[in-house]
């Protein structure tokens, strides 16, 4: 599927790279335009670098929504993780071995 070059900013609003206009098939990745709500994607395997919610039909919001509501959830929650393994012990290879050993009632083979 040919992407339109003025159709190519809209697209890279939405998160596009130029690489990604290669990956638009007519079938899994396609894209419409409407002149007056802009374009929106259909990318249900998430083949694209499009990182924003897509519905379960494949397609996205259009981009005159500025819809960014996973890259907001996907940010705090991605903070939490990074807090709480900061602070999580985490046991080191030796101890999940011996761990695997005990539970298995494996005897050291030296």
């Amino acid at each position: 599927m040919e992407v339109k070059e003025e159709h190519k900013d809209l697209l890279r609003g939405l998160g596009l790279c130029d690489r990604d206009f290669e990956l638009f098939d007519g079938k899994f990745v396609r894209y419409e335009y409407d002149r007056e709500k802009g374009v929106r994607i259909y990318d249900p395997y998430y083949a694209t670098s499009f990182e924003e919610y897509i519905d379960a039909d494949g397609w996205s919001s259009w981009s005159i929504e500025n819809d960014t509501f996973m890259t907001n959830i996907i940010k705090d929650a991605q903070a939490e993780t990074q807090r709480r393994e900061a602070i999580s012990q985490r046991p080191g290879p030796e101890e999940v071995a011996e761990a695997i050993r005990r539970k298995f009632n494996v005897k050291d083979n030296d």
